[in-house]
């Protein structure tokens, strides 16, 4: 007799139980999305547009950057192409004319380029250990960057000659 009981029971709980799971009236609690509501994007990304020159912190090279394709994506892998010139006096400077008087020499074929990216208000870096190729012509291109997260990013690269190394900083949001 208790066998039969409890088998009856579930079952006749069933239909109540599948009826409570096939939805209903919106509660007012519940936000309503309306066609004139944006669409947040599938994925965020930073346009740079054309390259970012800086001086390194010791005012001995000026290394240009830019990301391949012109953006950065959050948590995508990305490469960046990186140049980096000797600072040199310009003989024709004239700053009464307002010609700059330190233009940057060609770009340097020597250097050993590194780039690493920190997230200050996390206390982190990046997931992944970039590389860098040289392509020639002084061109180098780091690959295997992926900036896992959107905020504030400090991007500092470092280019080494003759055994002297000089950094260049600079921040990104995304």
């Amino acid at each position: 007799m208790g066998t039969w009981r409890h088998t009856i029971l579930p079952a006749s709980l069933l239909p109540v139980l599948l009826l409570g799971c096939t939805g209903g009236e919106v509660s007012p609690e519940e936000p309503k999305v309306t066609a004139s509501e944006p669409a947040l994007p599938d994925r965020y990304t930073l346009e740079v547009p054309a390259p970012r020159e800086l001086r390194t912190r010791d005012g001995l090279l000026v290394v240009a950057w830019a990301p391949v394709g012109g953006a950065i994506p959050v948590n995508e892998h990305f490469e960046v192409d990186v140049t980096v010139r000797r600072t040199g006096a310009n003989p024709a400077a004239d700053p009464a004319a307002g010609s700059p008087g330190d233009l940057p020499g060609p770009p340097l074929e020597d250097a050993l380029v590194s780039m690493t990216c920190y997230m200050p208000a996390h206390g982190h870096g990046m997931l992944r250990e970039p590389r860098t190729e040289h392509l020639g012509g002084g061109a180098y291109r780091v690959r295997g960057l992926l900036l896992h997260m959107g905020g504030e990013w400090s991007i500092s690269i470092t280019a080494t000659i003759d055994g002297l190394a000089s950094t260049a900083d600079d921040s990104i949001t995304l």
